[in-house]
This record gives structure tokens, sequence and C-alpha cells, in this order.
């Protein structure tokens, strides 16, 4: 695996997040690295999508230690990505995450603004008969379901950030389930009836419910393979990342850099 050295403060800006965030870049850095190996050569370019792409270094607000977010993981790939395509609404993060690839002599895309807004601009920019990997990282449920309509659009694999536990199962019944235009109705998609889905379900349930009927949405995309992996904090599930391709060679490369952690544990089978 190509490892990067933790990045120093620049003094830009650099936002503070929790510790579950350094597992999921883990995960994303392991697949860029397996994708980006395994793809060069097959295809005519190879481009990475970040619609949430945050202010490219983080700060651990356990540690006050530094790492990587995703752009830069992407930035620094061992076999490096024709065309980088970035997204961020906050300005602080936009202005450092621009400034951090100025410093790169890097080319890259770098929007500001809502992505499910700024999407049609970033599949435009995409060369055709290119392969893509998407990284849908939302602070919440934000990423709505016309974005991954629209990225359908183009060969691309999705690693999706889905906060079920996060947010949607928090919230659903105090702040979703009367409002026809929620956050979750957005995230799912029209003809996702999850009110009548979990209503109906059993409490410890509810979660797999959840993320099968997700599945089920992205599936009428032409998506056919599927991985899953939970990241939970001191035991809690906090969200699930998802993995969703057209090929099986993706699956198996998803199998095959999830089978550790990130301590060099053996990760059981996905669970709720």
């Amino acid at each position: 695996m190509h490892q990067l050295d933790p990045p120093d403060d620049d003094g830009l800006y650099i936002p503070s997040v929790k510790e579950h965030s350094k597992a999921k870049h883990w995960f994303l850095s392991r697949y860029i690295d397996a994708f980006t190996t395994s793809m060069k050569g097959k295809w005519s370019s190879l481009h990475y999508i970040d619609l949430f792409a945050g202010a490219g270094i983080e700060r651990l607000s356990e540690t006050g230690a530094l790492d990587w977010g995703s752009p830069l993981i992407a930035a620094q790939a061992r076999y490096p990505f024709a065309g980088l395509h970035l997204c961020e609404k906050n300005r602080r993060k936009y202005e450092a995450l621009i400034q951090r690839f100025h410093r790169l002599d890097s080319d890259a895309q770098v929007l500001r603004g809502d992505a499910n807004k700024r999407i049609d601009e970033i599949v435009r920019t995409v060369p055709s008969r290119t392969l893509s990997l998407a990284f849908l990282d939302p602070y919440g449920l934000h990423l709505e379901f016309e974005t991954i309509t629209k990225l359908s659009g183009i060969r691309a694999d999705l690693i999706i950030f889905f906060p079920d536990h996060l947010d949607a199962l928090r919230n659903w019944e105090k702040h979703y389930l009367r409002n026809p235009d929620s956050n979750l109705d957005r995230c799912l998609g029209s003809g996702a009836d999850w009110r009548q889905i979990l209503g109906s379900t059993p409490q410890d349930h509810l979660a797999e419910a959840l993320r099968n009927l997700y599945v089920q949405q992205i599936r009428s995309l032409g998506y056919t393979e599927f991985r899953f992996q939970r990241i939970s904090s001191k035991g809690h599930p906090l969200y699930v990342l998802l993995l969703c391709s057209r090929s099986r060679i993706a699956a198996k490369l998803w199998s095959g850099i999830s089978a550790k952690d990130r301590n060099g544990q053996r990760i059981l089978p996905f669970g709720e």
C-alpha cells in the first residue's frame, strides 16, 4: 500500500474532525491505491471526483494530530489520476483547498457551492471513455439521489458515506417523518417508501432495512455490485461506507482492502 507521511501545519485553515474520520480515509486511501494500480493502462484515463471535498487537511479533535483529507489523498496517489474534480460549499474550507492545490501546482477542477447544484458542471468535464472514482462524503443526509443519478451517466465507481445511525435513524421520526421534502426523501429519491418500511420494521433491523432500500434505489441506476463497511466509535455504529460499481473487479478490490482495519485487525463480516 502507498503510505503517506502525515501532513504538516501549513498555516492555512484546518477544520477539526472526529477520530472516525481517520478510519474512513484509511479505507479510501487503500481503495485509491488498489483502483489506480489495477486500472492503469486499461482505460484512456482515470479521474477522481470528490463532491464534499473539505479543506484537504484535517485535525483530529481527540489528539490534535493532523490527517490528510480525501482530495489530497487522491492528489498524492502512487499512480496519479488524470483529472481531479472537486467541490466544497464552505468558504473557509474551499479557500484553503484552493491554496493547497496551487502549492501542488495542480490544475484540478475545484468548484465552490452546493455539489447537488454543481454536479452537471463536473460530469461535463469528465472525458468520455474514462473511468472515475467518486468519493461522496457529505456531512449528513446532504447527498441527493438526483446527484447520484447524474453520476450514473458516466462510468464511475462510487464510495458513499451513508449516515444511517448518525442522521437518518436518529432524526427520521422527529424531523423527517412529516416533511415530504426532507433530507431523507431527497437522499433516497422518489419511490422510496421509507416511511412505511421504517414504521413496520423492528428496531434492531432498522439499519439493515434502510441500507437495503438505499441499495435498491441505486441498483435501479445500473449498479450491480455493492460492498459495505460499517464505521463505529467506541462500539457505537455511526455510518456505512457503501461501494457501488458495475464491475465485479471493484467488488473484489474492496473485499481485499477491507479484510483488515488500520490497526491490522481482521474485520468481521458486515453487521449492523
